[in-house]
């Protein structure tokens, strides 16, 4: 076996709210959309976002906590400051090793972007 890729699924309650904000204010790419169930990405990662209608699996709305590796952190914080992303942590060096920020969508699930600084000394 080959695990080659993966998916998050977000649970949100207002669907389209949420599309909008992923691909307008995040910058994700629109994949495709089943009912209330959309695949996004961005570059090489995929998430996945299940609004309240969806009648798969039920997960806690808000629960959702994903840390996303970045290039150029700097330019993309500054990208999503001016389109009125919720910033709930902002960017900073961090003593693990990262630059990093975090986001949260319109029901409070969090995306953590993060560029390496320095290797990680075990």
């Amino acid at each position: 076996m080959k695990a080659f890729s993966s998916a998050t699924v977000i649970h949100v309650s207002d669907f389209h709210r949420s599309l909008d904000y992923y691909t307008k204010i995040l910058g994700f790419t629109f994949d495709f959309e089943f009912g209330e169930y959309a695949g996004l990405f961005i570059d090489e990662v995929f998430i996945h976002i299940s609004g309240s209608g969806n009648p798969g699996r039920k997960k806690p709305t808000g629960s959702a906590h994903l840390c996303i590796d970045i290039d150029h952190v700097d330019d993309y914080y500054q990208r999503l400051s001016e389109n009125g992303a919720i910033i709930s942590v902002t960017l900073e060096d961090r003593v693990y090793g990262m630059r990093d920020f975090a986001v949260d969508d319109p029901d409070g699930n969090t995306l953590v972007f993060g560029q390496a600084i320095a290797p990680i000394l075990l």
